[in-house]
């Protein structure tokens, strides 16, 4: 009886080297991507407010976003919302493919059937390898559209961040100004609908002071509305965009972190 159990204890112990080894090599083996196979995307809700109406029963409009037939976002796209996150971009296969924003009619754990009309946008992009792309759903019901803007990544030179704003309320009719209450001057003037201008740098000082960004008419010098309290960082690149219906209140103005 002693000799099975001084078996029974050799083999346990050389099952637990064997998981122990397996473990260790599968934390081991790092999948890096490809980039010359890959491009790397940022989706953005830009729309007004639950604009296309949600389903029925369902809370919020919110969009899963697919790539040809592969869905791309776990978690639906909803207003003012990003994918995979203000601060990340996701990967996923370049070249030519169509691109299409369905309608979530997820209640709880049901996620519902996909209807007629639930698909409300669907076009062919050709993204590049390696490139950085930022997509915004924009426009109004029954006619969204995406506007894509190639992201540049490039380094900020040292001591300086880099900002871009895009004006994406459907207002063709008021282009607007903006301002940085940090530097005390306007650092882009003149933005209409839709209009994507490069990023430019802006220095940062010894401390880290904070910002605000004032939306202003164009010609004017009163804000209409302002972003939230915001730190720059030294090396990091942000994008501001506006959004929602001219005078409601959810005209606003919203960031996210490209770098």
């Amino acid at each position: 009886m002693k000799s099975y159990r001084i078996l029974w204890a050799i083999l346990t112990a050389i099952t637990l080297v064997a998981c122990e080894k397996n473990l260790i090599d599968a934390n081991q083996q790092w999948e890096f991507v490809n980039q010359a196979t890959n491009t790397n995307v940022k989706v953005i809700n830009a729309y007004t407010f639950n604009n296309p109406a949600a389903p029925t029963g369902v809370p919020a409009t919110r969009f899963y976003v697919y790539q040809n037939s592969t869905k791309l976002n776990g978690n639906a796209v909803s207003a003012a919302g990003a994918w995979p996150g203000p601060a990340t971009y996701a990967t996923v296969p370049s070249g030519k493919a169509f691109y299409s924003l369905i309608l979530d009619r997820r209640v709880g754990n049901d996620y519902g059937q996909v209807q007629k009309g639930d698909t409300t946008f669907r076009t062919e992009y050709t993204l590049d390898a390696g490139k950085y792309y930022s997509v915004f759903m924009v426009d109004q019901f029954p006619k969204q559209t995406l506007l894509m803007t190639e992201d540049d990544m490039s380094i900020p030179t040292a001591g300086k961040y880099k900002i871009r704003v895009i004006n994406l309320v459907p207002d063709p009719a008021r282009p607007i100004d903006i301002y940085s209450r940090r530097a005390q001057t306007k650092i882009f003037t003149n933005l209409n609908y839709k209009d994507v201008k490069p990023f430019i740098e802006l220095n940062l000082s010894a401390q880290a002071i904070a910002d605000t960004i004032d939306v202003m008419e164009a010609g004017t010098t009163k804000p209409i509305y302002s972003s939230s309290t915001f730190t720059p960082v030294n090396g990091r690149i942000y994008t501001f965009y506006t959004f929602g219906r001219k005078g409601f209140a959810t005209e606003r103005l919203a960031s996210y972190t490209n770098r």
